[in-house]
């Protein structure tokens, strides 16, 4: 009886230690199938966006640089534009149009002397604006050219900044022409104030103080 008790608790214990391997085998591939599961890591991809430009905006400024230089080819004689003052006109009463500066090249162009200025359409004067220089006939050019409404009533109204020599140095002679809806005008009294006055900042702020100077309203 002790003996065959004996056997049974060899055999258990022969059967344990063949089953163990098992057992390790067993979880060993169980860890390798868990860890097999897990996804590698997924390279970062950094995408930076294309920018992207307005096609309205980018055919505005191409339609814009095309009217200035169909200004800049208009026929002015023997005359010769004054490239850095002569620009494209898209307000009424000259819509389509172009604000051509001239100087006679006989007098070389630095400065531009015997300047004077006036719409263009097609091809053609449209319109000579009046009292240039305020009544000054020689001598004189052009400086700078603001195109703003000075008054608010929605109408573009020019400046003009003008130089004219003389033997001492040279002075201004500066021009607000008012938009009346059909034509520009100008008082040479009211320009004569703005002598002093040497950027269109300054002379577009005086104006602005003083409309009754220069506008009917």
């Amino acid at each position: 009886m002790v003996a065959v008790q004996v056997f049974m608790i060899r055999s258990i214990s022969f059967t344990f230690i063949l089953l163990l391997p098992l057992v390790s085998a067993c979880k060993f591939g169980s860890t390798q199938h868990v860890q097999n599961t897990v996804p590698s890591p997924v390279p970062s991809i950094s995408a930076t966006p294309t920018p992207v430009g307005s096609a309205e905006t980018g055919v505005e400024e191409a339609a814009g640089k095309s009217a200035v230089l169909r200004c800049l080819e208009t026929k002015t004689g023997n005359l010769k534009i004054d490239k850095k003052q002569t620009f494209a006109v898209d307000f009424e009463p000259f819509k389509g149009s172009c604000f051509v500066t001239t100087y006679d090249p006989e007098y070389g162009d630095d400065p531009p002397l015997e300047s004077s200025f006036a719409i263009y359409k097609n091809e053609k004067k449209a319109f000579d604006f009046p009292s240039q220089f305020n009544g000054v006939t020689s001598g004189c050019w052009v400086e700078a050219v603001a195109f703003q409404d000075l008054n608010e009533d929605k109408l573009t109204d020019i400046i003009v900044v003008g130089k004219c020599s003389a033997k001492s140095a040279p002075y201004n002679e500066n021009m607000v022409y008012v938009n009346t809806g059909k034509t520009f005008t100008t008082r040479e009294d009211a320009n004569f104030q703005l002598t002093d006055k040497t950027t269109i900042k300054a002379i577009a702020d005086f104006v602005k103080e003083n409309r009754t100077m220069f506008f009917n309203n």
